[in-house]
């Protein structure tokens, strides 16, 4: 498996089920709140989104939390592995890898709101979210992990993370 980037493989699960987790609170909020509920019900009615959709939100909100919980495990263990061996070889004082290490801890950041998400919810009835889950799931993991994202998109495509490392292998052999 020397060679293979299993990071960047790793991360889009993660990246769609919180950005989808922060999406389906927000529209649940949003369709919940009087003044932007009466505007959420009836354009999802124009959109002939069957009405019994905005009641499953909170537990299709709370399924995917837990899955981008899980996904998230892979994620952070290849991109510790990744960028270890970084730290080890150049300390603390590269930029790339003090972006790495904002990348990581903003990613920390962002899993840590999703497991406040799951832990405050598993026990509500019907998983509904509070404003405080609302805007931690939709205000800040999603955008944070956006963020945290576009970092690691930077340390590929501006820093050459992980670029050339199998054809370096083959290279070396030939």
């Amino acid at each position: 498996m020397a060679g293979i980037q299993l990071h960047p493989a790793s991360v889009h699960f993660p990246i769609t089920f919180i950005a989808l987790t922060g999406f389906l609170d927000l529209l649940y909020s949003a369709a919940s709140f009087p003044p932007t509920g009466s505007f959420i019900l009836s354009t999802l009615k124009y959109l002939d989104v069957p009405s019994a959709l905005v009641e499953l939100l909170p537990q299709l909100s709370f399924y995917t939390t837990i899955l981008a919980l899980v996904t998230t495990v892979p994620a952070i263990v290849t991109g510790f592995s990744d960028l270890l061996p970084l730290i080890l070889r150049d300390g603390f004082g590269t930029p790339k890898v003090r972006t790495g290490l904002l990348h990581a801890g903003l990613n920390d950041v962002a899993t840590a709101m999703m497991a406040f998400n799951w832990w405050t919810r598993r026990h509500v009835e019907d998983f509904a979210p509070t404003a405080v889950n609302t805007m931690l799931s939709g205000l800040l993991a999603m955008p944070v992990m956006f963020y945290a994202a576009s970092l690691g998109g930077h340390l590929v495509y501006g820093y050459g993370m992980g670029v050339g490392k199998s054809s370096n292998k083959q290279k070396k052999t030939q």
